[in-house]
């Protein structure tokens, strides 16, 4: 595992991925209104709290795992670090403002992408440790690629079931309406 070369290719990739989400956060913010982001499905998180749960990781786990492993020339322990689900907290008060959660991911991950940008190749290849075993600093970072996009289709989802049901109601009072007009009232001239 150690003895794998990162390529400029997978080291672009990376940075186009960590960026996608910057695009995310940016673009929803347009959007965010038109869905319940604060509901909370029956078993899961509301959208709100997801997205709170992606600032929350790259802020207190993955960056500044990151930054140890290049900083520190001794070896970096993923145990020594709380993992983000562990640590992470609904903070109903922040969970009110999402507009303001989505500019802080983009503000965030535009500092992360930034930080990636300036690292060099070779320190890519750069050893962690989860529970003894070898992981490169570049596999670990697209674990939070791949845990990023994992939460934001939960949130596609979730909005695809929403306007699922949005059309439905809708489906259902132009029924009605339809219904209504066939059988006009009894008042009428």
């Amino acid at each position: 595992m150690a003895d794998r070369e990162i390529s400029q290719e997978e080291l672009d990739r990376l940075i186009d991925d960590a960026s996608y989400l910057q695009d995310e956060a940016e673009a929803m913010q347009y959007v965010i209104d038109d869905v319940p982001y604060s509901k909370t499905p029956p078993e899961g998180r509301s959208i709100a709290e997801m997205l709170l749960l992606i600032d929350h990781a790259q802020l207190s786990y993955y960056r500044p795992i990151m930054e140890e492993a290049i900083e520190n020339p001794r070896p970096t322990h993923l145990d020594n670090f709380t993992h983000f689900k562990e640590s992470f907290e609904k903070d109903e008060e922040k969970l009110e403002n999402v507009h303001k959660i989505l500019k802080k991911i983009a503000k965030h991950r535009a500092g992360l992408v930034n930080a990636i940008k300036n690292i060099s190749l070779i320190d890519w290849e750069t050893v962690v440790y989860r529970n003894n075993t070898q992981l490169l600093l570049f596999d670990f970072m697209q674990e939070m690629i791949r845990f990023e996009r994992g939460i934001l289709k939960d949130i596609a989802d979730q909005v695809r079931i929403y306007n699922q049901e949005k059309k439905q109601q809708r489906d259902i009072q132009q029924r009605r309406s339809q219904q209504q007009g066939q059988h006009p009232s009894e008042n009428q001239d």
